[in-house]
């Protein structure tokens, strides 16, 4: 079984020209019982929506190293809800039909999927109360997993609470929150607060991993002890 990745920037395979970015699935392979035998293929591109993911020929790809029993994990939102109209979906509409479309091409090749709605971003409001960032994308997959019959995790709510529990300059150590001549990359720094470094994939990872054995065909796939 594969575990292929559909997404955005939060699920991206980075390279050294961009360390210490890193999108989630990069630690996946640290959580499984046998990564020998259990590939993580990640299709997921920085910027896409489920809009120019489809349209730039993004899931053709995915569908082409797909094969009868793996699971694909698909994650949107983040530039969903972005004005430009290259990436824009309605919640409601287009982007239901997206995920739909997406969720329909895997079951041809005998894949079934999991929703996941977007990693939170970390941005407060003036009282320092960290903001829901996603607004009504999430909903809208659940109620498309709902309508579908598939499994549906809420990482915007999985990644929210956790941050709640924490003030910035400790949830900073998992965004691209980086100082100046640290990194070679990044010489002048970074204040991103959307994407995710080395710890921050961690950190979803050991969000998602437990919600993933939950579901009966990854149920022995994972380490429980994460």
């Amino acid at each position: 079984m594969n575990i292929i990745c559909l997404g955005d920037s939060l699920m991206q395979q980075n390279g050294q020209d961009t360390y210490p970015q890193e999108g989630w699935p990069q630690e996946l392979h640290n959580y499984l019982k046998d990564p020998q035998n259990t590939k993580v293929l990640d299709f997921a591109l920085n910027g896409r929506s489920t809009k120019s993911f489809l349209d730039e020929g993004q899931l053709k790809k995915a569908l082409q190293a797909a094969k009868e029993g793996d699971i694909c994990l698909i994650s949107f939102g983040h530039n969903d809800e972005k004005t430009d109209p290259k990436r824009h979906t309605d919640p409601y509409s287009s982007y239901q039909e997206n995920l739909q479309y997406m969720y329909s091409e895997m079951k041809k090749k005998g894949v079934d999927s999991i929703f996941l709605s977007s990693v939170t971003r970390l941005k407060y409001d003036a009282d320092k109360k960290l903001l829901h960032t996603h607004g009504d994308y999430p909903k809208a997959m659940e109620m498309e997993a709902k309508k579908l019959g598939i499994p549906y995790i809420n990482l915007e709510k999985l990644s929210y609470d956790s941050l709640s529990q924490h003030d910035f300059d400790f949830n900073s150590f998992y965004f691209m929150c980086l100082n100046p001549d640290f990194y070679p990359n990044y010489q002048q720094g970074e204040k991103d607060t959307s994407h995710l470094n080395l710890n921050g994939a961690k950190w979803i990872c050991k969000l998602v991993v437990p919600e993933l054995i939950k579901i009966k065909p990854l149920t022995d796939l994972f380490l429980r002890d994460v």
